[in-house]
């Protein structure tokens, strides 16, 4: 019988000392998950011919978590950027980035500006779980998300749609044309398209509503979207038949300066649309000044008293003025870090995501006030939400011109418009 109490009693201390044991290994524990840091996957094109607008979404990027981190992290957890440059943004390039940040370096939410105009990156982050907050290519998110709602939860776009991209400008230049302030020549429209997503759904979407307002279509081609410089068989046909509007939608900086600066040589009495390539600091660069009379629009802008307090900051840490990108990407990482906050634990990849996904989740940030379309996981546009803006080129500035809230200077027919 002793004996039985002796062992008895051996094995309340052997189980007692490997409980204090594993509380000790619990405590270690905790002591690593407190030093843990958040890590933020950036997949972003960082090299390559959109090199110029990635720098901005860097610097954009780089500043919000500097900040964040001066201010103690999220949780008492500092941020750690992981970047992954997906260089001329192809879809095979972005997938083995993608997979990279979320397999190997083992990110914990992904933030970005864009990534492929396709939005290839989608499926992915679906089938690993990883919220994912980005701010482009509506017109794919909108293509994919709308069809099926519930199979893309995890992705949450802070750009509005795109719809506006395709009816914009044609109804500013009818407005224009009522007010007296731009007397077309006839009614030719020239189009220039480049072979991606993006291009084709905004430069097919203004050609479409153009045609409904009685404009005939004189010149339709489609580029390739890579690095192209032979635009002067184009550009004949343009002087040809000198269209009164001419639309260019490819998105990369030196093939639209190469376009326009060709265009510049002989010019016909033509408006001039570039597709947001005025707002990328490469297309300024080569520019030089000479882009003075374009017009073009963003779904998003850098505008008030908030945007001006963002822009100061923003050059005061990089030397120079931001590009819509930088606001955006800075944005896009202040609203994540907010859903990190808000879900209890950053590490859990389903309470962040489920933050993001409330009804009633909102963000107030520089550009404006984030809501989600439940339907399109798309940031919801107009009037207490994201605005539309439409900027003519003056003096290296981005004047905006409409909305009339909004508008800085009125409309003024470009310097080669005689």
């Amino acid at each position: 019988m002793m004996r039985f109490r002796k062992t008895a009693v051996l094995l309340v201390v052997f189980i007692l000392l490997f409980a204090a044991a594993g509380c000790g290994g619990g405590s270690e524990n905790a002591q690593t998950d407190a030093d843990r840091t958040i890590k933020i996957g950036f997949p972003a094109p960082l090299s390559g011919s959109s090199a110029g607008w990635g720098s901005d979404m860097e610097r954009g990027i780089t500043l919000a978590i500097e900040e964040i981190n001066e201010a103690g992290g999220v949780l008492g957890h500092k941020l750690e950027l992981v970047k992954g440059d997906v260089e001329g943004q192809e879809p095979s390039t972005v997938t083995t980035v993608v997979k990279r940040l979320i397999t190997k370096d083992k990110v914990d939410i992904m933030v970005t500006g864009v990534a492929n105009p396709s939005l290839v990156e989608l499926d992915l982050m679906e089938q690993y779980k990883m919220p994912y907050i980005l701010y482009g290519y509506a017109q794919a998110q909108e293509r994919l998300v709308s069809q099926n709602p519930e199979k893309y939860t995890y992705t949450h776009n802070a750009i509005p749609s795109y719809q506006r991209y395709r009816t914009e400008f044609p109804e500013i230049v009818s407005k224009l044309e009522e007010e007296g302030k731009f007397t077309p020549a006839n009614n030719k429209l020239a189009v220039v398209k480049s072979q991606n997503e993006y291009s084709l759904y905004c430069g097919e979407g203004m050609q479409e509503t153009f045609k409904n307002m009685g404009w005939e279509v004189v010149v339709d081609e489609t580029i390739p979207y890579e690095r192209f410089t032979e635009f002067e068989p184009i550009l004949a046909q343009i002087r040809k038949e000198k269209p009164a509007v001419i639309i260019y939608t490819d998105h990369t900086a030196a093939n639209a300066a190469t376009f326009f600066s060709s265009f510049l040589q002989d010019p016909t009495q033509s408006l001039v649309f570039l597709q947001a390539t005025p707002s990328y600091p490469e297309f300024r660069e080569i520019m030089n000044g000479k882009q003075d009379g374009v017009i073009w629009n963003y779904a998003a802008s850098l505008l008030g008293d908030k945007a001006d307090e963002f822009k100061a900051k923003y050059e005061a840490r990089w030397g120079e003025k931001p590009n819509p990108y930088g606001g955006f990407v800075y944005d896009a990482m202040m609203l994540a870090a907010d859903a990190l906050e808000k879900s209890g634990d950053p590490f859990n990849k389903e309470a962040v995501n489920e933050v993001l996904n409330s009804a009633d989740y909102s963000y107030e940030g520089y550009i404006g006030t984030y809501k989600f379309d439940p339907d399109t996981r798309l940031a919801i546009s107009g009037e207490g939400g994201i605005p539309f803006v439409t900027y003519q080129e003056w003096g290296d500035e981005h004047v905006v011109i409409a909305p009339e809230s909004l508008a800085q200077k009125e409309f003024k027919l470009p310097p080669w418009i005689k």
